[in-house]
């Protein structure tokens, strides 16, 4: 059923009409059909509604043929509903404004493969794009996927609601959503408390479903707003819920959060489920990720891995829930860089014959993570950092929020640190064997994001690039202790660049030392990378540079310096 729409266009003999909805009509219909003569707005209009009456009518008449609907350019500025007798939707550089609703009604869908695409597309003016699913039981009949790439969106709200069909596979990739107001989520009761958030799920069971969002920033300013909003209830079975590359930030004031699950509203992961957050920045003026009072984890995985970024409190925060019987909750490389800020506050959690891992992570604040309460199962800790200093000791632990800890040294590994237990056949050698079903070096049951590291440097862990040249760019850092070059030459326009935010955070300095080295050809040496947050979280670096020659060549040293740095020329 399409309602009220001002821009549509579908290869149907219905599209033949329809296509003249187009506000650039002209641009819209094949050559050869006749071009819309221009007529009076009266006009116009009259001949709308009779196209509007022809789709609502063919919409009660039995579908012979699937209808592929298909909208390319124009503004749709009226409210619509997609579903009956469509099986295919593609919406490529369309302008969504005047605060409508564009509904995709899956349960009107055709059986079978359903698509539905949304590309190149501005949502502004408040504008909600719902995906919605069964109330009940997702019919068995259908498969589903759905693609957002390069959504603009202003003032919009992306909302995933009630129950998708098995098997749906949902990703959000290269867009910018923002809601810089209020929103009125139209479709919804029970949406009142979301505020403003340009993603939202609600109510929503996912199974065996892959919902990703990547390379996506999503952004809230109103007062109490949040980034992604998760409310009504969401479970998770045997499926993925991955945020990779993402950018969340809520500036909305104290109450605002970067992720928030409501806390009347459970998110259960189940049967080996994952959710996984990774190479994630949090910018927010009130809560990090929240993940409200019900939280459930059994069998499956809720990882953090790569996250970074700056909150009022806790970067994480669960006040409620239980890692029960092969859940495990990993922390992993997440910098809490807000002044006086923890990693995770997991005070409200019971760890109930489930595992918990905190490896490498780093908070300004003396405490790192706080909880969980602890009835079985272990928590795991590898070289992490709180209030400046290193923790070593099950001491060092206790004092940082963690009164019991299994404490793994720096150079050591763990199977409790690395892999998913239930499908992990064996480890040896720091690695993880995985039994079918398990994928990747952690045997996840999903291939998801691992965190990005930066390139190596040396010959070993710790030694010196010597001898050769360079003439291609690279990356240094990996998480070593010592960036190290001599007698080398950096020959031609490339960049050799040594990210200190890559190196190693726990060791009691970081090294990068240049001995009779030449750059030529314009090639450039950059030594930095770090904001003045993530600098009080390194330790002090010392930069020295010995007998290097520069014949048309660059030394750059950018960003922030660790606490009582030195560089040496």
């Amino acid at each position: 059923m399409v309602d009220g729409a001002s821009a549509t266009h579908h290869d149907s003999p219905v599209g033949t009409c329809l296509c003249r909805w187009m506000r650039s009509a002209e641009g819209a219909c094949p050559r050869g059909r006749h071009r819309v003569r221009r007529r009076a707005v009266a006009t116009v209009r009259a001949a709308l509604l009779v196209a509007l009456a022809l789709v609502a009518l063919a919409a009660w008449m039995p579908a012979v043929h699937a209808v592929v609907l298909r909208l390319r350019g124009g503004t749709v500025d009226r409210a619509i509903t997609v579903g009956r007798a469509v099986d295919t939707v593609l919406m490529d550089g369309v302008y969504i404004t005047n605060g409508v609703a564009v509904v995709f009604d899956v349960p009107a869908m055709l059986p079978g493969a359903l698509r539905i695409e949304l590309r190149d597309c501005v949502c502004d003016g408040g504008a909600q794009i719902y995906v919605r699913g069964y109330s009940g039981e997702p019919a068995t009949d259908r498969s589903l996927e759905v693609s957002v790439s390069g959504l603009s969106g202003d003032y919009c709200s992306l909302v995933f609601v009630h129950n998708l069909p098995a098997h749906t596979n949902v990703t959000v990739r290269d867009s910018t959503i923002v809601t810089p107001g209020p929103m009125r989520y139209s479709q919804l009761s029970g949406l009142t408390d979301a505020v403003a958030s340009p993603l939202v799920l609600h109510a929503t069971s996912l199974l065996q479903t892959r919902l990703r969002v990547s390379n996506t920033v999503l952004r809230s300013s109103q007062a109490g707003g949040s980034a992604v909003y998760v409310g009504g209830g969401v479970d998770l079975l045997s499926s993925a819920l991955v945020f990779d590359g993402v950018s969340l930030e809520a500036s909305g004031g104290p109450t605002a959060s970067a992720m928030r699950v409501a806390s009347s509203s459970r998110l259960s992961l189940r049967s080996h489920s994952v959710f996984s957050v990774t190479n994630v920045s949090v910018v927010s003026s009130g809560g990090g990720i929240v993940l409200g009072e019900r939280l459930a984890v059994f069998d499956s995985v809720l990882r953090f891995v790569g996250v970074e970024g700056s909150a009022a409190s806790s970067l994480v925060c669960c006040d409620g829930g239980t890692v029960g019987g092969g859940g495990w909750l990993e922390l992993h490389d997440v910098w809490a860089v807000g002044e006086a800020s923890s990693v995770a506050s997991l005070s409200g959690v019971t760890l109930g014959g489930g595992t918990v891992s905190i490896a490498r992570c780093a908070a300004t604040g003396a405490t790192l993570v706080s909880g969980p309460t602890i009835t079985s199962g272990v928590v795991s800790v590898q070289c992490n950092r709180a209030g400046g200093r290193v923790l070593q000791s099950s001491g060092d632990y206790r004092m940082a929020g963690l009164s019991s800890v299994s404490v793994v040294p720096c150079d050591g590994c763990a199977a409790a640190l690395a892999c998913f237990d239930a499908l992990t056949a064996s480890f040896s050698d720091c690695a993880c064997s995985c039994r079918a079903g398990g994928v990747g070096e952690a045997c996840l049951p999903f291939d998801v994001p691992p965190a990005r590291a930066g390139g190596g440097g040396g010959d070993t862990a710790e030694g010196c690039v010597s001898g050769v040249t360079l003439t291609e760019s690279v990356t240094v850092g990996g998480r070593r202790a010592t960036a190290c070059f001599d007698s080398v030459v950096f020959g031609g326009p490339i960049t050799v660049a040594v990210d200190l935010r890559s190196m190693d955070a726990l060791a009691d300095a970081l090294n990068v030392t240049l001995r009779h080295c030449v750059l030529a050809d314009g090639a450039q040496l950059r030594i930095g990378g770090l904001s003045e947050s993530t600098a009080r979280l390194m330790p002090h670096v010392l930069v020295n540079m010995t007998n290097v020659t520069s014949m048309e060549g660059t030394i750059v040293l950018h960003g922030a310096m660790p606490l009582h740095s030195s560089v040496l020329l």
